[in-house]
């Protein structure tokens, strides 16, 4: 079973970031809602990323927010630190801690700015993960509130069971009766974690659906009037939120009444952050060739009817432009060196695109 242990900063970063990559003990690195340059796609088929200041990103949020200033008297929690350790008795490999770490981060801390760095500098060399939360919510601007340390341990055991791993039950009880509390009740109080569970049992979400789309034109598009086409071309309509400064209002073309805002997909849907990400000098923008490919697989998208396999497509499209493939042959190198380790035969997804189900390596089929 994984253990979570906490720990609170009151610092700026720069610290922990140095603390944590001293030396090279840094195995790997992962991100979460910071846009960190990928080096490639290791042998594992997982993200590899350059060095980067993840800590000053983190420093910079907050200044801006003013969430670094002193709350109530008390020195201001600048970040949570958790310690994220599998059961020695799994003998989990890199890539399986990655996976579940990632999991479990994005299930707790998918509107916050996350760095996680991986170790094996313990006695028997087992691998584990330090997890670094940035305080503010990116959706709503707020500081982060001390999460419940028995619901995130709740989370951990449940994602080691889906990832085969040893776990314990801990299910939450009412402390009069004792029974299960009712699941409509958890569901409206978790709508994000049941939109994920709907899409990963195959079922449809028109919010996910949504912001698949969104993705794949954040990956494909080259300014934002060609992010606002690539949208068109998908079925969804996009236009300024009439209430929210700096916001877009996102609705599927055949069912205009099932709209949502970009804050409510997440921070980095909105027109500020969208309109900034492409405009930014720091994004590696793929090259023609692979985004001539890639719209023609964004071009099928709206054909999708398997929510799934959408979801698979946007996360392919992010890799090509977070990676910053320059050619289709550097693409079909990433691919191959996955596909090396043995990983089964990958789903095909529209357009000729093919996915590992165990990472984001994509590779586009020649014809």
């Amino acid at each position: 079973m994984p253990f979570v242990k906490p720990i609170s900063g009151h610092t700026k970063l720069g610290a922990a970031q140095r603390y944590l990559e001293r030396e090279g003990r840094a195995l790997a690195r992962d991100f979460l809602n910071i846009d960190a340059p990928m080096a490639g796609i290791g042998e594992d088929g997982l993200p590899e990323h350059r060095d980067y200041d993840w800590s000053s990103i983190m420093d910079e949020t907050r200044e801006k927010l003013g969430n670094d200033s002193p709350f109530k008297g008390r020195k201001a929690r600048t970040y949570k630190h958790y310690v994220f350790s599998p059961d020695p008795r799994d003998s989990i490999s890199l890539s399986e801690l990655r996976s579940v770490t990632m999991s479990w981060a994005r299930e707790n801390f998918g509107d916050y700015e996350v760095a996680v760095v991986y170790h094996d500098d313990n006695e028997h060399r087992i691998p584990h993960a330090h997890v670094v939360v940035n305080n503010t919510n990116l959706a709503t601007g707020r500081r982060l509130q001390d999460p419940d340390p028995r619901a995130l341990k709740r989370s951990a055991q449940r994602i080691a069971r889906e990832h085969s791993l040893s776990f314990y039950e801990d299910k939450p009880r009412d402390p009069e009766t004792g029974v299960i509390p009712d699941s409509e009740a958890y569901a409206r109080r978790n709508a994000h974690i049941v939109e994920r569970d709907r899409i990963a049992r195959g079922e449809y979400s028109w919010v996910g659906d949504i912001r698949a789309r969104v993705d794949v034109a954040k990956g494909i598009a080259k300014s934002p009037e060609d992010f606002q086409q690539a949208l068109r071309e998908m079925g969804v309509n996009v236009r300024e939120s009439a209430s929210r400064k700096g916001d877009w209002v996102y609705s599927l073309a055949g069912t205009p009444s099932r709209q949502v805002t970009g804050s409510k997909l997440g921070a980095s849907y909105t027109r500020r952050e969208v309109t900034g990400w492409l405009r930014s000098p720091a994004r590696r923008a793929p090259g023609p060739v692979t985004v001539r490919n890639v719209r023609e697989v964004a071009a099928g998208a709206i054909e999708v009817k398997v929510l799934r396999e959408l979801v698979a497509l946007s996360e392919a499209v992010s890799v090509v432009s977070r990676g910053g493939f320059r050619s289709l042959s550097a693409m079909d190198s990433a691919a191959s060196r996955s596909t090396s380790t043995g990983c089964t035969t990958p789903p095909r997804l529209p357009g000729g695109r093919v996915r590992s189900p165990s990472s984001s390596t994509v590779r586009t089929t020649r014809r």
